[in-house]
């Protein structure tokens, strides 16, 4: 089987990293215009050209191929967005970072989903691929919490995260408007920057 540690996926000769990005591809194209409960292995086979057989020997099922999806989309859409927040304070920079990913979400919805039902599953690879996206996202926020001491720095970007996500799941639910998670998210941030306003006085 194929890793799933990025570092790893230059072990493959060429043609076959270009084979496994075409199926990348495939499965990410439908997934722009599907929903991933809806989509059928066999489907991204048919997308990308390949035999059902070849596919399974880069992605062990679904599961493990729309984690490398996911991966693969949200990891340099994440990088992309730091260099557009380094000139504004601290709190404004994360409540950037939550509006463009809540803004991420509007355009695609299927991609939040896919990744919301993906963080339960119980295939260990797929878990550990899920576990770096993870890292990946808080990375940024962690380094914007930085003045802060490493635990609490830590414990505030989890929390984060955790907000963004539950707002995710209410928007696909209905039970939120775009309108009412932008306002939780930036009235959660503004509490953020009451702690922050608190720790600068404490170390002042």
């Amino acid at each position: 089987m194929v890793e799933l540690l990025s570092g790893e996926r230059t072990e493959l000769p060429a043609y076959q990293r270009l084979r496994r990005q075409r199926i990348l591809d495939a499965a990410k194209s439908l997934l722009h215009n599907y929903e991933y409960e809806s989509i059928q292995i066999r489907d991204v086979a048919a997308e990308a050209n390949v035999a059902l057989g070849t596919l399974y020997r880069y992605f062990s099922s679904k599961e493990h191929l729309y984690a490398n999806v996911v991966y693969d989309w949200t990891v340099p859409f994440s990088a992309a967005e730091l260099s557009e927040v380094e000139e504004l304070g601290t709190i404004e920079t994360v409540s950037l970072r939550l509006r463009m990913a809540l803004a991420a979400f509007e355009r695609r919805p299927n991609f939040y989903k896919a990744i919301l039902m993906l963080r339960s599953t119980n295939d260990p690879d797929v878990s550990v691929l899920m576990q770096q996206l993870g890292t990946s996202l808080e990375k940024p926020i962690l380094s914007d919490l930085s003045m802060l001491p490493l635990d609490e720095a830590s414990d505030i970007t989890a929390m984060i995260w955790c907000v963004l996500m539950d707002l995710v799941a209410r928007l696909l639910s209905g039970d939120k408007t775009m309108d009412e998670a932008l306002r939780i998210s930036d009235r959660f941030v503004q509490m953020v920057g009451l702690r922050l306003q608190q720790f600068e006085a404490e170390t002042a």
